[in-house]
């Protein structure tokens, strides 16, 4: 795996990739959709509490669900300019089924409440997810 999140180019296109991390084992995957433009979302995923953790390696894109299981549409209703911004995938493959956000938004809201979980995360958010990186309020 690579050492951090990188917008590397890989054939013209930009890729993301996760952090290294020696305590999560991450692996690549494609998931045919017809969800997406694309046919198909290519991820790096691992697992985390019997749910996936999974980073688009196109677009930077997170699947938000899981991470934390709260209702999305609270989320939504204390930031309503957030809404546009989501994919959500619904039916097809189970395992790709969620909220999906970008990687900057997911940043930002794990920082709020995955503080139980922020050593799990530091595949996806790096270093960022130490106790220094995480306000206060949040334990």
């Amino acid at each position: 795996m690579s050492s951090g999140l990188l917008l590397a180019a890989a054939g013209g296109a930009t890729r993301f990739r996760p952090y290294a991390s020696p305590d999560h084992h991450v692996t690549k995957a494609r998931y045919i959709t017809s969800n997406d433009p694309r046919g198909y979302i290519p991820v790096y995923e691992y697992p985390l509490n019997g749910q996936w953790i999974m980073l688009d390696m196109d677009d930077g894109y997170v699947l938000w669900t899981g991470i934390w299981k709260a209702d999305i549409v609270k989320i939504i209703d204390s930031q309503p300019d957030l809404a546009a911004q989501l994919r959500r995938v619904r039916g097809g493959y189970l395992k790709i089924q969620g909220t999906w956000m970008p990687y900057e938004i997911a940043l930002r809201l794990a920082r709020r409440v995955a503080w139980p979980i922020r050593h799990d995360l530091v595949p996806l958010f790096g270093c960022v997810c130490s106790a220094n990186a995480f306000a206060a309020s949040s334990h």
